[in-house]
């Protein structure tokens, strides 16, 4: 019997925008209330069948490294005699790394408890050991442009007597257990936290954008990236990686002034993995997050310095300011009494000079981007959102350069005279794709990147596209393209007009996007042309997906299955298409819920409900050119050519097959149940490629797989 809490209704969600820091999405659609009241009245501990406490929430990668066989899970009073959640509030001293590579994320949480509201944002107060306890507690991410609300329940994995995962460093105090839990179930796995970039858990912990500077680009003016360190308010996280022993050589475009680093170069450090640990107390490619600046005033001259924080919560700077260093008594006695103190706790002083010598990358996030002000920070900053998709028919996929380039969605964006700054920069563009990618495509991100390009107003109305006459071949040498969820880039630009284009590597990749654009003016962005979401299917009234979504989903924010089949009748087969009468019955719309339901939520989502429109249109748009003689039907021969059209390869064996399965007795495939099938036959095959891809484990021949599963 499923758990209470699944599906809860909108007025049972709170107030405010779904997907806002008040009224967050149900994570899976878990409800945190209902199902603490439902196991609290019951006196019975949660157990979180979705993020289940066994190895498969481990991951192979890690079950491979560790010997994971006589892994254990314990709730904290298994633990301790006394937990709590939090004690004399939350600090990043509270923080020690155990087994995995995780500093990456750990660095991001030592951050976020330096400022009250944002910890309070991910970490909500209404839950203790002491009060309503029933072993289950809840945390807030930011997730693709949402916040959400993420249930666990609090056993906690253990190998040979020792934290798998971060332990608590006094050992009662067990909120950085529980958070990195969270963030581990948000992310698919523990496995997905043993290395990273702690500019993705920035992003996930606050909502905000991020830039990665490389400190050894010959490029950078350090003292501009000290004056932008120093001055950062509060709200600013900051983090940096130490240097490698052996720089890895990088090819970056010397057009762009700073770009975010791939992923692959930064392999995080636990305390006893394979990072060097060096004589001078620092370890190679590790993450540490930076807590505080000073300047003082040391043998006739001005020092600045830094202090960080090691994640292991030991292992600190043995150089110049170290906490035993001589010449701090050097200093005056008031300094010394409040920057020096001499403890074993992973905090220590060292300079600028030795930071940047040290340092190989500094992350930086903040919700906007102030520390780009640090020569004037006389205007303030104004952010707008756009959500696209990059469908996977081309409509507006366009891929990278080639002619079908400037079919990809684009956005205007206008710089004044009034915008111009002679330090610091004026613009801030943030792409970011689809969390979800990364498991698509083979554990990596889609390449992604955009063109920012400079246009003479008159060369277009500025509500059409660019035409394909605007770009030469040696605009695309400016283009760059990255394996990496969020490519973030800022500018200093003079006035005029622009045009920005992001795209996806490969031509008709389907995946949504975010972009964010920060200009020093109001409402001086806008996307040009009519979106692909309002020129597909307008014979109804409502002229987008979202306002037809709106309409339908009974929920608010989600569809079920009686909203979906009621949107198909109305809708989808109000079209010149002959039906014969024909309509979705119920058992045909849960069919296709299940098809793109790949959370196994029992809803669609608004995302996924556009990426089945458009999937549906795209078949209908098959059937429609097969059915020459409009007839209404498709034989074995139109449903070969109708599958062959879709790039899976099918056999006579399976076509055979699917005619059994959703063909009438005169082996004829009607439009609907020819969708039914096209839909699931299209899941099925997606399916297949993620799990071989993967290395789950497939034993059988592509085609025959997806037989059994169409069949069945």
């Amino acid at each position: 019997m499923q758990a209470p809490g699944f599906n809860a209704h909108p007025e049972q969600q709170g107030h405010g925008v779904s997907g806002s820091l008040q009224n967050p999405k149900k994570f899976r659609n878990q409800d945190f209330d209902i199902l603490r009241d439902y196991h609290f009245k019951k006196r019975i501990l949660f157990k979180d069948e979705v993020f289940p406490a066994d190895i498969s929430i481990i991951g192979p990668k890690l079950e491979a490294e560790f010997n994971l066989s006589n892994i254990v899970w314990k709730r904290p009073w298994e633990i301790c005699k006394e937990p709590r959640l939090i004690m004399d509030g939350a600090s990043f001293l509270d923080i020690k790394q155990s087994k995995l590579g995780d500093c990456w994320v750990l660095s991001a949480m030592g951050s976020v408890t330096r400022n009250k509201n944002l910890l309070e944002n991910i970490l909500p107060l209404n839950q203790e050991f002491t009060t309503k306890y029933a072993g289950i507690f809840h945390f807030r991410f930011w997730h693709f442009g949402d916040w959400v609300d993420v249930v666990i329940d609090d056993r906690l994995p253990f190998v040979n007597g020792e934290y798998l995962s971060v332990q608590p460093s006094n050992g009662m105090e067990f909120w950085p257990c529980l958070l990195e839990k969270a963030y581990a179930k948000l992310c698919g796995a523990y496995q997905q936290l043993h290395w990273g970039d702690p500019a993705d858990a920035f992003v996930n912990f606050t909502g905000g954008v991020t830039m990665t500077f490389e400190l050894k680009n010959p490029i950078i003016n350090q003292s501009d990236i000290w004056e932008m360190v120093n001055a950062a308010d509060p709200s600013t996280l900051m983090a940096c990686i130490s240097e490698k022993l052996k720089t890895i050589s990088r090819n970056r475009s010397s057009s762009v002034p700073f770009a975010n680093e791939p992923n692959e170069v930064r392999r995080n450090s636990a305390p006893n993995n394979v990072n060097i640990h060096l004589q001078n107390g620092m370890v190679e490619t590790h993450a540490y997050c930076i807590t505080d600046t000073a300047q003082i005033f040391f043998r006739n001259k001005t020092e600045n310095l830094i202090r960080l924080w090691n994640p292991w919560g030991k292992g600190e700077w043995l150089g110049r300011w170290n906490d035993s260093w001589p010449g701090w008594k050097e200093v005056s006695h008031q300094e010394r009494v409040k920057l020096c103190e001499k403890k074993e706790d992973g905090q220590f002083w060292m300079s600028w000079e030795d930071f940047a010598r040290e340092f190989s990358v500094l992350i930086i996030c903040s919700h906007y981007p102030d520390f780009l002000d640090w020569g004037d920070q006389s205007k303030k900053w104004y952010r707008t959102v756009f959500r696209n998709i990059w469908p996977e028919e081309s409509h507006s996929a366009g891929g990278f350069m080639g002619d079908s380039f400037l079919k990809n969605p684009q956005y205007l964006i206008k710089v004044s005279g009034a915008d111009e700054v002679k330090s610091g920069y004026n613009l801030l563009i943030s792409l970011m794709q689809n969390p979800r990618n990364r498991h698509k495509f083979k554990s990596n991100w889609f390449p992604i990147g955009f063109l920012l390009h400079r246009v003479d107003s008159k060369v277009q109305d500025l509500h059409e596209k660019l035409p394909s006459s605007v770009l030469s071949k040696a605009t695309f040498s400016e283009i760059d393209n990255r394996n990496e969820r969020e490519i973030t880039m800022c500018y200093r630009l003079t006035s005029g007009t622009y045009v920005l284009i992001p795209f996806t590597k490969n031509r008709g990749q389907d995946s949504p996007f975010i972009v964010r654009i920060f200009l020093k003016s109001k409402g001086c962005t806008g996307e040009l042309g009519t979106p692909q979401s309002s020129k597909v299917f307008l014979t109804h009234e409502d002229n987008t997906y979202e306002s037809t979504f709106k309409k339908y989903a009974s929920q608010g924010t989600r569809m079920n299955a009686w909203d979906l089949q009621r949107f198909l009748n109305d809708i989808f087969l109000n079209e010149n298409l002959d039906t014969h009468g024909t309509k979705f019955p119920i058992d045909a719309s849960r069919g296709m819920l299940a098809a793109m339901d790949y959370m196994g939520t029992g809803i669609l989502d608004f995302e996924n409900f556009t990426r089945l429109w458009r999937y549906l249109t795209k078949f209908k748009n098959i059937f429609s050119g097969i059915d020459t003689n409009q007839c209404g039907f498709l034989d074995l021969y139109g449903l070969q050519k109708a599958v062959n059209s879709t790039g899976i390869f099918a056999g006579n064996d399976m076509l055979h097959r699917l005619m059994f399965r959703y063909g009438d007795f005169a082996k004829r495939l009607n439009l609907v149940d020819y969708l039914c099938c096209m839909v699931r036959l299209r899941a099925f095959y997606k399916t297949f490629q993620i799990l071989s891809s993967d290395g789950a484990g497939l034993y059988m021949s592509r085609e025959k797989w997806i037989q059994l599963m169409m069949y069945s």
